[in-house]
């Protein structure tokens, strides 16, 4: 862990707030697995955590967006950030269902796949595409790459924490650690006492995150095993979820209803 300078320009002080940016690689395969950190941290935080996800706009990354597409419609970075022009939320939800389809197959993204996420997320479908084509995504990712490099960022993933109080420098956690270490943080920078929000039912969970690992749910509930897998298993057997294997992970998914 490291300290960067602060950004005023970035920051707008907030009392009893954590902002936060996230800068990711869409094609490293712990993006997937820091899913369910960050929705962990968004759920049981929610009113004093804001997490700002930035698809990390390196030559390195940006060149691998550009050699996986055939055009603007499946290169992940424009798609990413038209997708954000109609909000973050949106947005977030468009990348996750995004890494449910080329995570656990580890294959290539296609204009198909980008087209279901954005109809799936909710997006407007005719302004997404007249967006991807646009000369305003490139802007706006040379201002992600001002950010970038303002803050220093070397490794995906990074994390750079800001408290409330612009005169604070921001604290960058660079890879991946435990739930409880970033939980540790934003207790530290928030500097008061917070009652977490209660969890969602594992129910609800799945069917809003569309497919997710045994692995994303410990992490969500923090469950024993063998607790955990009970409740799998009855939700199995009520025919509520099913359980499907791709590659060598199993997921669960919502089961269709007739």
């Amino acid at each position: 862990m490291s300290k960067s300078n602060i950004i005023p320009l970035f920051i707008d002080p907030v009392d009893y707030r954590v902002e936060a940016f996230y800068f990711f690689d869409p094609f490293q395969e712990t993006s997937l697995e820091m899913e369910a950190i960050i929705n962990k941290l968004l759920l049981e935080y929610k009113g004093h955590l804001h997490i700002t996800k930035v698809l990390a706009p390196s030559l390195k990354v940006l060149t691998k967006c550009q050699a996986q597409s055939t055009s603007n419609q499946d290169n992940i970075a424009l798609a990413y950030k038209a997708a954000e022009v109609q909000g973050r939320m949106k947005a977030r939800k468009f990348m996750r269902f995004l890494f449910n389809r080329i995570t656990p197959v580890n294959g290539l993204c296609t204009s198909e796949m980008i087209e279901e996420c954005a109809e799936l997320s909710g997006l407007d479908m005719s302004a997404f595409k007249e967006e991807v084509g646009s000369e305003n995504l490139h802007i706006l990712l040379k201002r992600d790459l001002a950010l970038y490099r303002e803050l220093e960022i070397e490794e995906h993933p990074t994390f750079v924490f800001f408290s409330g109080d612009v005169k604070e420098d921001g604290l960058k956690v660079e890879g991946i650690y435990d739930y409880y270490v970033y939980a540790h943080i934003i207790h530290e920078m928030l500097g008061i006492d917070v009652k977490k929000k209660a969890l969602p039912n594992i129910k609800d969970y799945i069917m809003k995150n569309e497919l997710v690992s045994f692995r994303e749910l410990k992490t969500i509930y923090d469950w024993r095993e063998g607790v955990l897998l009970n409740e799998l298993r009855r939700l199995e057997f009520e025919h509520v979820i099913n359980r499907v294997k791709l590659v060598d992970t199993e997921y669960y998914k919502i089961a269709k209803t007739e």
